[in-house]
């Protein structure tokens, strides 16, 4: 027969025991199946870096547009200043074969002259470096002439004289044409001469006249004033008496 003693059996377990056995085990095992939780730092620099190549390479792409277009603009510019060098060279050519086209033709010395129904006005060359304003007063036939200092600014010079006795105007309010011309008449120091003369016309009998300026140059290259009279050069008539006699 058996032997069912306690010796020769162990003693059964109860849940209790079995619950504490197999938990205890659990704990026991490694935990060979639990995921690996990821390194965040390490993406985090990887992010990083990516994210600095990318805006190098964008930064890298603007800076050569840049330069592009920079580059392109300042060449441009270069090109445009160029014709602008070239267009001036040609303008100076031609501007000199103008002048060497003018070369050897008389020089013409231009005068101004106006009347109205008062005044008549004119000017003239009166010396090297100015000219005369002469101006006549048709209610009583004085005629003057006023010259201008260049290096003063001022009219420093005067000269007179009255119109209706050469022209034989007796009454006043008569009616004139004035202009001037130019004269080489032989000055000295005690009779010095301007360039220019005057003549006068009057428009009802006919009759004029020729004045000239007793100007002083060295007076005026000192600065000195000038006063005086105009001198009748000559006279004569637009509308000549005809001598039948003398054309027979």
């Amino acid at each position: 027969m058996h032997d069912l003693s306690s010796e020769n059996h162990p003693a059964a377990t109860t849940p209790s025991e079995l619950n504490a056995h197999s938990g205890s085990a659990t704990s026991c095992e490694p935990a060979s199946h639990a995921l690996p939780l990821a390194n965040n730092s390490v993406c985090c620099n990887w992010l990083s870096a990516k994210t600095l190549q990318r805006f190098a390479i964008a930064t890298l792409v603007i800076v050569a547009a840049t330069a592009t277009y920079a580059a392109a603009y300042f060449a441009e510019m270069a090109q445009q200043a160029n014709a602008n060098i070239e267009a001036a060279h040609a303008a100076a050519a031609d501007a000199d074969d103008v002048l060497a086209n003018w070369e050897g033709l008389p020089i013409a010395n231009a005068a101004a002259a106006v009347s109205s129904e008062k005044f008549s006005v004119c000017t003239g060359l009166i010396s090297e470096e100015s000219e005369a304003l002469f101006v006549l007063d048709h209610n009583s036939g004085l005629l003057q002439c006023s010259v201008l200092y260049p290096r003063l600014g001022r009219f420093m010079a005067t000269y007179t004289i009255n119109v209706a006795d050469a022209l034989g105007m007796e009454a006043k309010g008569g009616s004139y044409i004035m202009v001037t011309g130019t004269a080489d008449f032989p000055s000295s120091s005690n009779r010095p001469l301007g360039f220019s003369v005057v003549y006068v016309l009057d428009t009802a009998s006919g009759n004029y006249a020729c004045y000239g300026v007793p100007f002083d140059r060295v007076a005026m290259k000192s600065n000195r004033p000038q006063q005086g009279v105009m001198f009748l050069i000559g006279q004569g008539s637009a509308n000549p008496v005809i001598d039948r006699d003398d054309l027979r």
